[in-house]
């Protein structure tokens, strides 16, 4: 624990150098989990790109430090498990981020975009190592939104969802291996997860 809070406060320090002059936010003193999107000293694109970039590589950052804490943990057995869903997981932020930013990729508001996705779902995979992430839709309200939002054709064969779903079985099954209700923590994950995912499309289709 005292190694855990250790990095953490080196996270926390290296989002406000890292980011000056602009201020931060933190899992410290902030509800949002991770790394809050910072203040940018200026509103042109240049700014903004260089905050959302900032945002992204120190939020990356504070998710690597959890996650050694984490692998440490947990027993010896599980290790290789843990790697094998942080692998997944990491291609799954690529793909999405780039399938959200493609159509702006030759305009000047690309690395907002992309770094900002990014920041985002790194952010909900720092909750999910801590085990934080908690669920704010009703599971059966997520499901009817997210099968609305993917009877597109092209998003449900979309890269970015397969691979989220492979995410999705293998967290959960990580998850359930610590846990006494192997069926009830699978569900919770599900749901958690399936909301996270919701979100994202969500924040895709208002950009396009």
């Amino acid at each position: 624990m005292k190694l855990f809070l250790h990095s953490l406060t080196i996270a926390i320090g290296l989002s406000c150098i890292a980011i000056a002059p602009v201020s931060s936010e933190t899992i410290a003193n902030s509800k949002q989990f991770g790394v809050a999107p910072p203040a940018c000293e200026g509103e042109a694109q240049l700014y903004l790109n260089i905050c959302a970039s900032r945002w992204a590589k120190t939020a990356d950052f504070l998710r690597s430090l959890i996650y050694e804490e984490v692998y440490r943990r947990i027993p010896e057995a599980r290790q290789s498990q843990l790697k094998a869903v942080e692998k997944t997981w990491n291609s799954y932020r690529d793909i999405h981020c780039q399938e959200l930013s493609a159509p702006f990729r030759e305009g000047s508001i690309y690395p907002l975009l992309y770094f900002s996705c990014r920041a985002r779902v790194t952010n909900s995979r720092i909750a999910d190592l801590q085990g934080t992430n908690i669920s704010q839709i009703t599971s059966d309200l997520t499901t009817q939104r997210l099968a609305k939002l993917l009877k597109n054709e092209e998003m449900i064969n979309s890269a970015g969802q397969r691979k989220w779903l492979q995410y999705q079985a293998q967290q959960c099954q990580f998850e359930s291996l610590g846990s006494t209700e192997t069926s009830r923590s699978v569900k919770q994950c599900r749901d958690r997860l399936a909301e996270g995912r919701l979100l994202e499309i969500e924040a895709m289709l208002r950009i396009r």
